[in-house]
């Protein structure tokens, strides 16, 4: 008995550990994304990628192609059933961020937007919005890859 003690001490002092780093928001340390767990379990959820049909009616949108002019910011309600955005940087230097309802923004790098092989960004909530602010002095252009 006096074993088990110290072992159930253990595990409970794990499973909180565990809690903590799993939570939503508790992404590595980064309080702007959410834990491992919810990258696990969006992971098996089906994947809806934003489409140029569904920004097409939104401000500085044409045919999935989103020109900002120099310091300018254009802002886009991405549709609540989407779970996965990809962009590509093709001219300018834009900041790119996304946020949602539930999470702060998630700043994007000039790597995961690369053209040569941009990366997938997850939309973890609703109320998602795109928010890129063109911050050299040509103008900011996206596209959906």
């Amino acid at each position: 008995m006096k074993r088990v003690i110290p072992i159930i001490a253990v595990i409970v002092l794990l499973v909180a550990t565990a809690l903590t780093m799993l939570r939503p928001g508790s992404h590595g340390g980064d309080p702007q994304r959410p834990g491992a767990l919810i990258d696990v379990v969006g992971g098996l959820l089906p994947v809806r990628d934003v489409t140029s049909a569904d920004v097409a009616s939104q401000p500085c949108w044409q045919q999935g192609t989103l020109t900002v002019p120099p310091a300018g910011t254009c802002v886009t309600r991405l549709p609540d059933p989407a779970t996965r955005l990809t962009l590509c940087v093709v001219a300018g230097q834009p900041d790119v961020r996304v946020s949602g309802t539930s999470y702060g923004p998630q700043r994007l790098t000039l790597e995961q937007l690369d053209c040569a092989g941009p990366r997938p960004i997850s939309l973890y909530d609703d109320g998602s919005r795109l928010q890129v602010t063109c911050v050299g002095l040509t103008p900011c252009v996206l596209r959906l890859a």
